[in-house]
C-alpha cells in the first residue's frame, strides 16, 4: 500500500470522473503488479484501470492513453478478462468499454432517484449520493 494513498491524491480526477460515469465508488489499490484505478459492480464484476503498462503512472499528466479492463471472478481460477478497451481519455474509454461488455446491465444505476446512502470504506471516493 506504499503508493496508494499518493495514486489516490495524485488522480483525484480521475477517481471523480470514473465514479460518476460508473455510479459506483472508485478507488486506487494494489493489483500486485502495479496500481490501477478500481471500481465494483455486482455479479462479480469488477474493471481496472490503467495508464501506463499494467500500473499508474507517476506523472498523471503524462500522454498515456488509458486502458480499461472489466474482469469477472472465477471462483474456481483467476479472473476472466471480458474486455479491454484502450483510449486517450479516461471516461471515453469506460464508455467504450460498456459497450462492448458482453453482460448488460453491468454499470445500471440501481439507486438512480432512490435518495439512498452509499457508505464508503477508507480510501473510496463514491460521488453517487
Amino acid at each position: 500500500m506504499p503508493l496508494t494513498v499518493e495514486h489516490t491524491t495524485r488522480y483525484a480526477d480521475a477517481l471523480t470522473t470514473l465514479a460518476l460515469a460508473a455510479h459506483r465508488p472508485a478507488t486506487v489499490v494494489n493489483t500486485g503488479a502495479g496500481y490501477a484505478v478500481r471500481v465494483d459492480f455486482e455479479r462479480g464484476i469488477h474493471l481496472l484501470a490503467t495508464n501506463a503498462p499494467g500500473d499508474l503512472s507517476s506523472d498523471p499528466d503524462a500522454q498515456n492513453p488509458w486502458v480499461v479492463r472489466f474482469f469477472q471472478r472465477n471462483p474456481d481460477a483467476d479472473d476472466v478478462q471480458l474486455v479491454e478497451v484502450t483510449g486517450e481519455w479516461l471516461a471515453d474509454a469506460f464508455d467504450q468499454a460498456l459497450a462492448a461488455m458482453p453482460i448488460a446491465g453491468v454499470a445500471d444505476d440501481l439507486d438512480a432517484g432512490s435518495g439512498d446512502q452509499h457508505p464508503t470504506a477508507p480510501g473510496m471516493l463514491d460521488l453517487t449520493q
